[in-house]
């Protein structure tokens, strides 16, 4: 437990660091701070992070200072074709009928990687459209990646990289651009190197977009706008889809956008892929129908696509997120309409009653049509099937504190919450859309006011 004076420095601190780089560390993530600072007090030949807390408060750190700082107290939870659903999907409905529509036009694509980190998305981009378009090379293909750090995009640019950002595997197409060096190292081919620019580019404090960045025809911007402060990330947002062109895309978390969405933006969702487009943009070709009344799955098979539970957000403007998708159903919003999935989805656990899945499923579906007693009631399925369901928990602390219930909400986000501290920060959740347990952690605090 912390002192008066303790609480005092490392509130301070925080806000400083808020202010003037962007990042938000709330009282439920002083010990990222604490870590970050202490970090940094190594760099800067400082005793210990409360030294370096007294240091950025007290001495006007310069630009060289303020770098460390962006360097150490970032949070880089990156590796190649991190989240494989989300890439087939962006190859299948972005990147293919973009590439089509552009063939006989202008020949050219611009994406842009935001929060990039040390490089590896935008890389995995790269080698997506190079696997995709034979003739590349003939093309006028231009991929951003900006980052808050430019210590870390120089390590970007350099393109070597050791196992630890190779852990969730390549797929085979990618392989002949990321070259094998000694010491379990792989450099990315100097051709895709050539597709990357790498810019330094604080997201919050810079304000509007790179000058390089305008009519994006696809933005990634994944598990970023949480670590900013709740009021900082409606224009954060704001700016990101004012990047993207007329048919572009722009691809986020489920958890990161706002309940009542973006104005003149729609949201697509498929299997693994959520994004928001300009209202005018077309829709996304129908996914798989969900599959007919008194037909079979195999025991154990589940669904292939992602519902996102919108209302099992609180409706509060320090909260008004979007929480994590639902475990897989077959078909998305476009497969057919909300009676037919849950149809499909009732179904299935007749079929399967002890897959909690299902009943999870079921709850999400039910959210989204506001019957908020029968998606509480799917979801105490879940966790009678699952005790240790933390999406269930979620859900159903979010139902709570949407009808008054504040105990029972306090009650279910500290079981999932207790359930995360569990997990290795790093460790994905399960039916999160790629979401850390880390990351989930600080979505909860978000919606219980320490965040």
């Amino acid at each position: 437990m912390l002192d008066a004076t303790e609480r005092g420095v490392w509130d301070a601190a925080s806000r400083w660091i808020e202010g003037e780089i962007g990042l938000h560390f709330p009282a439920a993530q002083w010990r990222d701070l604490q870590r970050g600072l202490g970090a940094a007090a190594a760099r800067l030949g400082l005793p210990d992070a409360r030294a370096c807390a007294q240091w950025l408060l007290h001495g006007s750190p310069d630009a060289d200072g303020r770098e460390v700082l962006a360097d150490c107290l970032g949070i880089r939870e990156t590796y190649f074709f991190r989240d494989p659903p989300l890439f087939a999907q962006l190859a299948e409905n972005v990147l293919v009928p973009l590439i089509e529509s552009r063939r006989g036009t202008t020949r050219q694509l611009r994406l842009w990687s935001a929060g990039c980190a040390t490089g590896e998305e935008p890389y995995s981009l790269a080698m997506l459209v190079a696997s995709l378009l034979p003739e590349w090379r003939e093309w006028n293909v231009s991929i951003l990646g900006t980052d808050l750090s430019a210590a870390a995009l120089e390590r970007a640019r350099a393109g070597s990289y050791g196992p630890w950002s190779l852990r969730g595997g390549v797929p085979e197409s990618a392989a002949p651009y990321l070259l094998p060096r000694p010491g379990g190292r792989h450099e990315v081919h100097a051709d895709i190197r050539r597709l990357v620019r790498f810019e330094p580019f604080n997201l919050v404090a810079s304000g509007g977009v790179p000058a390089c960045a305008g009519s994006m025809d696809l933005v990634v911007c994944r598990n970023v706008l949480m670590y900013f402060a709740p009021h900082r990330r409606p224009a954060v947002l704001r700016r990101l889809c004012d990047a993207v062109a007329g048919g572009g895309w722009l691809v986020t978390n489920p958890v990161e956008i706002p309940a009542g969405g973006v104005a003149g933006m729609t949201v697509t969702i498929s299997r693994g892929l959520v994004a928001l487009r300009h209202a005018a943009a077309p829709a996304l070709p129908s996914c798989a129908v969900p599959p007919a009344a008194g037909k079979a799955r195999p025991r154990g098979e589940r669904a292939t696509s992602e519902v996102p539970a919108t209302r099992l957000a609180p409706q509060r403007a320090a909260a008004a997120q979007v929480p994590p998708a639902a475990a897989p159903a077959t078909g998305g919003p476009e497969a057919g309409a909300g009676p037919e999935r849950e149809t499909a989805c009732r179904l299935a656990m007749q079929q399967d009653k002890l897959d909690p899945e299902q009943p999870y499923l079921l709850a999400c579906i039910l959210s989204e049509r506001g019957a908020d007693d029968e998606a509480a009631a799917a979801l105490q399925r879940t966790l009678y099937l699952a005790p240790d369901h933390v999406l269930a928990h979620f859900g159903l602390g979010s139902i709570a504190a949407r009808q008054g219930r504040p105990a029972a909400s306090r009650r279910h986000f500290a079981a999932a919450l207790a359930r995360l501290s569990a997990w290795p920060p790093g460790n994905v959740v399960p039916g999160s859309g790629g979401m850390t347990a880390r990351d989930l952690a600080r979505v909860i605090g978000t919606f219980t006011g320490s965040a």
